[in-house]
């Protein structure tokens, strides 16, 4: 398989999974509040619909949110577990990196500038704020066409949703981004705490020595 081949064929696979995780993992899994991908279901997706596809935890660096946090872990653990193809087929595996970095790319700036999303990621609006049991494809919505799950609707349709969300959108991002400032303001304040906290015990335990 040439190099070219390996490369897109590694994309691909990266679009076919990510409508398979989506529905399967972060869906039908993360319903259930105890399971691991629950953030998506129960946090991302009210989020969304509540600030017009703005979700304000990507205003946070990944690691001061658990819920990007775990986006970003499994992402990186999807990467991770195919490593080992690199030894036989680079390409595929670089395919693959590219197609996770674009994912990771685009689904955060499309939670975090509504407008873009609505002009370059229709199928992605469609899942969080018309039918969010289709449209599984992120970045693409090829997948879905192929597997009859992505519905068109009208253009009358399309337009009331972008004119109603973008409203929402305009009218809560002021408070969006007050609420990740006080997150990350808390968040950074108990991590000080915690540091501290850990090494008084430390200064303790060596003065007992």
């Amino acid at each position: 398989m040439s190099k070219l081949a390996q490369s897109i064929a590694g994309y691909d696979y990266v679009k076919v999974a990510e409508n398979l995780a989506h529905k399967y993992l972060l869906h039908d899994l993360g319903k259930d509040k105890e399971s691991f991908w629950s953030f998506h279901f129960h946090d991302h997706h009210k989020a969304a619909i509540k600030y017009g596809m703005l979700d304000p935890a990507y205003f946070e660096p990944w690691w001061l949110n658990a819920s990007r946090a775990k986006e970003v872990l499994a992402l990186f653990g999807a990467f991770l577990v195919h490593i080992p193809l690199a030894l036989k087929y680079p390409y595929f595996v670089a395919g693959i990196g590219a197609g996770i970095g674009e994912y990771y790319y685009k689904h955060k700036k499309a939670h975090l500038d509504p407008e873009w999303a609505l002009e370059h990621m229709r199928n992605h609006v469609l899942h969080h704020l018309h039918d969010q049991n289709k449209y599984w494809g992120v970045t693409s919505g090829a997948v879905d066409k192929i597997l009859g799950t992505a519905p068109e609707i009208s253009p009358e349709e399309w337009t009331k949703l972008r004119v109603f969300y973008m409203r929402r959108y305009n009218e809560m991002r002021e408070e969006a981004e007050e609420i990740a400032q006080e997150n990350i303001e808390e968040k950074q304040k108990n991590m000080k705490g915690s540091l501290e906290r850990l090494t008084n015990q430390l200064y303790s335990f060596f003065e007992r020595k």
